[in-house]
């Protein structure tokens, strides 16, 4: 089967042959195709519970695709949740806390009042700091707590696939109840807004389209047309074989009235450089 850039090269060479007129807008065979195509899987390996999209629909980015079955996640975050929102914890440490701040003081009071010992004192002293850092510690347990409840949700959120961009569903690869490995696809996506154009020019070229350029891109039927689209790469290597460099131009489709996929024409409004192969004939 002849390759996409065979046809074009070929195509285009047929336009360009040595007996053809020269003209300030050449046309030149090319074909639209999606600007991305997105193969949409999920890092976690498990039962696929349901697909929320179908071949054809149009989707946006960030978009529920599909679920990953996530009853044991959903547990951990309603564990945590419970967890985080309490503070009895550290109310408790600071009630002992507040007991042995009030101990302490009567201590040192009284040692003031020459009927205590220093060694009460000493003691109290102790028993007060280590009641301060239990409450520094049941602090810190509630921080964790709270870390480790993002990040339950952060799991949660994994068996949930959601669109990374705008686009069309090409194709539905699994279904709900199937299993879903790691390096499986659950959707294909194409951005077709904008699309790219594609299409190969004859190296004498080179130079004279440049990146920021305007051309007229004529669809093929049934579409039809007159569109404008802008230069975005212009490849600085060479086909040798075919004698030819690629060009891209963006498109834009905003009403996803055209497809991708479809043949076209593109004409850039330059002129047609002298042909060294016919002109170095005899």
């Amino acid at each position: 089967m002849m390759s996409k850039r065979c046809w074009i090269a070929l195509a285009g060479a047929a336009v360009l042959g040595a007996g053809a007129a020269r003209a300030a807008s050449r046309p030149f065979d090319c074909v639209m195709e999606p600007s991305l195509v997105a193969k949409v899987g999920s890092p976690v390996a498990n039962i696929v519970t349901d697909v929320d999209v179908d071949r054809g629909d149009i989707v946006r980015k960030g978009q529920v695709l599909a679920h990953i079955e996530s009853s044991a996640e959903q547990a951990a975050v309603s564990y945590n949740q419970v967890k985080a929102d309490s503070t009895a914890e550290i109310q408790a440490k600071q009630a002992v806390l507040d007991q042995k701040a009030g101990v302490l003081r009567r201590k040192i009071g009284l040692q003031k009042d020459h009927v205590g010992a220093a060694q009460d004192v000493d003691n109290a002293q102790a028993d007060y700091n280590v009641a301060k850092q239990e409450v520094e510690l049941a602090k810190l347990n509630h921080l964790m707590t709270g870390i480790e409840l993002r990040r339950a949700e952060a799991d949660l959120a994994l068996r949930t696939v959601r669109s990374p961009i705008d686009g069309v569903v090409t194709q539905r690869s699994i279904g709900p109840g199937e299993f879903f490995h790691q390096d499986s696809v659950i959707v294909t996506i194409a951005r077709v807004d904008p699309l790219n154009v594609e299409t190969y020019l004859p190296v004498r070229y080179y130079k004279l389209i440049k990146v920021g350029d305007v051309a007229s891109v004529y669809p093929s039927d049934p579409v039809g047309g007159e569109r404008k689209a802008k230069v975005t790469v212009v490849d600085s290597v060479f086909d040798a074989a075919s004698g030819t460099y690629g060009v891209r131009l963006e498109l834009p489709n905003a009403d996803h009235d055209l497809p991708g996929g479809l043949r076209c024409r593109v004409t850039f409004n330059v002129a047609d450089p002298p042909d060294p192969v016919a002109n170095a004939r005899p």
